[in-house]
Order: C-alpha cells, then structure tokens, then sequence
C-alpha cells in the first residue's frame, strides 16, 4: 500500500493544457483521489497527509509508456532472464516510464518462446516501470527488410509458430510485427484477432496495394515508420504511403532525429489524425551506457557519430536506438509540436492503441502513474501505482 502523497503547484498536463497550477492527491489504494486548482486548495482537507511535494511549477503528466524497447541500461530481453527483465523496469522509472512492452527481436521459436517465459515470469515483481504485455518484432518479416534483424531468424508465417509463443505468453503477448506480404499471413492475422493482439506491419517490403490489403486484414499499426518498410514514391506510395494516406493506421515513429527527419517526423504528427501517432524509443540494451562497443543479440553495435546504434561489423547498419522516452517528448516539442500534444504522444496515445485500462491519462480514480518534469523534460519525481520509484537526487 502506498503513503498518501500531495503534490502541490503543478503544472498538469492531460487532455488540454492546465492554465493554473493545481493540485493533486494520491490515496493509499494508488489512485488519484482528488485533482485541484491551487487557488482552491484547503490546507484543512488535507491535515495529516504523511507526504506533501511541492514540485514548484513543474510539469505533472501521466507517466510515459514505451511499446517498442528491447532494452536499456545494460540490460535487454535477448538473454531470456527474468532478472534482465526487472532490471529494465527499475531503469525506465528514471526516465519517467511508468509502463513498458518489452519487445524481441525475431529469432528462433525456441528462443524467443524462452525470452516470452522470462518476461512473464518477471510481471508483477516489477520495482519500476510496469509490464504491460509483450511485444514480438517478428518472425513473420521480409528479408529484404530485415534492417537490424538476423535474416537467418526471420521465417514465412506459422500458425504453429504463432500459437506455441501464445502459449508461451499465457495471453501476455500484446503486439506482433508482421509483413503484410508474405503468403499465408491471413492465418496470423485471424489468431491475433481471436487472442487481442495488435499487427504492425513493418520489415515489409510490401506494396501500396499489399500494404492496404493488410488494414483490411486488420494490421492497422505500423513499426517505426520509414524504417525498414518499403518507401514512398509518387507513382509507388509503399507502406509508408498507405500508413500516411489511411486515417484508420496508427504508426510508432523514432524521434531522434536520425531514424527519421525531424521535418518529417513533424509532418507525420501534424497530418494523422489526433491519437494515432506513438512515439517509441526502438532502444538497445547499452542504452544510457555512453560510448563503447557492446554484443547486441549476436553482433557488435556502437553509438553512431549522429546518435543511434550501428552495427560495426554490418557497413554501419543503423540498429536500434539510443532513446530515452522522455528525450523524445523534447525532442519533438523542440520541432514545433504543442507540449501537451507531444506529451499525449506518450501516454494517451499509446494507452489507447493497446487498451491499457485507465493508463495515460490523468484523472481522479485512475492509477497514480505519474511523472514529474523539468521544463527541459528531465524526470523530476516517477510515481508508479502511486508509489515513489525515482527522484532525481
């Protein structure tokens, strides 16, 4: 059970823009118990409260979720430890994430059915960040786009396959990658639907055509878009043009300003229509290490002159980000985006795309997953079910 916790003189942030600084109470079940204007308050009301933060002006929104991270801090979900798994939990906390979907990369069915064990057995031990499900990027992908993944992992769609890393995941599995464009995804795309998993397509060198065959399918979210998709030209829109033009598909997008053009990565958020953009961080275990060369599920990668990953032994192949969800909120203000809405693009947004419950968004009886920032975006305070899991010291 948590302390009951007052903030005061908080900037919130939620659906629109918080005019005055207010106020906001966390009872000892972890939910917000009372929103107020500060211009409102009663000291009496409150008497007696064991934990009273005045957070002097601070920005207070939902904490972020992060659907697309293979890791961070020095550790990632390819070696298939639960421990690996919490650690993760505890470092996303520092960067204001309240809720993540550890993600694998394509491997075998036999590997990737023992890191889909481990991240199971991990949930609800979590001392950070929660664990919301888990997300596959792969098999089921194009070679020809294979980006960062091992093409010797990447396999045409298996029902079988399918089926035995649901089981795996004991209803845990929340998001799959796909190619659109491979023979037999049909199958792949009815047992999401029958077990409430959402498609991306991406790795997918799939046509205009293909691509929208696929949203009539049901694969109506895409994978870091333009990375490792088949581009958009004026006479071939590709996947990017069809997630672009179909005001149905959401997209994730990597906003560091290396995987994608800022310009265009502003495009994107100013054009889709309001809730269907996510930012993700796409990161690496070395993440938030520094420089240095480290073992990425079977190949060497180091920070590139630009930011990001590359693999050092694949012509620089960029691989994976060096993210941090909370960077990407301010990187994405700093090109324009409204601070409300770019907050929204990493918490509401996502909580919406995956059906995580009252998540996202902050309102009187939700879960108190909340984060406290700096102007410049650096976590403040990280409260995860109302608990305390990260100050900055």
């Amino acid at each position: 059970m948590c302390a009951r916790t007052l903030l005061l003189n908080a900037k919130l942030v939620s659906n629109t823009a918080s005019k005055e600084l207010s106020g906001l109470f966390i009872n000892e079940d972890g939910r917000i118990a009372d929103i107020f204007s500060m211009d409102d308050y009663d000291r009496s009301k409150y008497h007696g409260c064991p934990a009273v933060m005045d957070v002097k002006g601070a920005l207070v929104s939902a904490g972020l979720i992060d659907t697309h991270i293979h890791g961070i801090g020095g550790f990632g979900t390819d070696d298939a430890k639960e421990q690996s798994i919490l650690e993760m939990s505890k470092c996303l906390a520092k960067f204001g994430v309240t809720g993540f979907l550890p993600t694998l990369y394509a491997g075998t069915v036999e590997k990737m059915e023992r890191e889909v064990k481990a991240i199971v057995s991990a949930m609800g031990k979590e001392q950070g960040a929660k664990i919301l499900g888990i997300n596959l990027e792969g098999p089921f992908l194009n070679p020809a786009k294979s980006g960062a993944q091992d093409k010797d992992n990447l396999s045409l769609p298996s029902a079988q396959k399918f089926i035995r890393l649901i089981e795996a995941g004991q209803k845990n599995i929340v998001a799959m990658t796909v190619a659109p464009e491979l023979e037999g995804i049909e199958e792949i795309a009815q047992i999401a639907k029958e077990n409430n998993i959402v498609l991306l397509m991406g790795h997918t060198n799939a046509t205009y055509e293909q691509a929208k065959a696929g949203m009539e399918m049901g694969i109506l979210h895409a994978t870091h878009m333009f990375n490792a998709m088949s581009p958009m030209d004026h006479k071939r829109p590709g996947v990017s043009g069809a997630v672009l033009f179909d005001p149905r598909s959401r997209c994730e997008i990597i906003a560091d300003g290396v995987h994608v053009n800022k310009d265009l990565v502003k495009h994107v958020i100013d054009s889709k229509p309001e809730g269907k953009v996510v930012l993700i961080t796409d990161s690496l275990s070395p993440t938030s290490l520094g420089k240095g060369i480290f073992k990425i599920n079977g190949f060497d990668v180091t920070q590139g002159e630009r930011g990001g990953f590359v693999d050092v032994t694949n012509h620089n192949q960029l691989c994976g980000s060096s993210l941090t969800l909370n960077k990407a909120v301010a990187n994405v203000i700093s090109w324009g985006v409204d601070p409300t809405y770019a907050i929204r693009l990493a918490t509401e947004n996502p909580a919406k795309t995956y059906g995580f419950g009252d998540m996202g968004i902050l309102a009187k009886g939700h879960k108190a997953d909340i984060a406290v920032f700096a102007d410049d975006m650096e976590v403040l305070y990280t409260f995860v079910n109302g608990n305390l899991t990260y100050y900055r010291r």
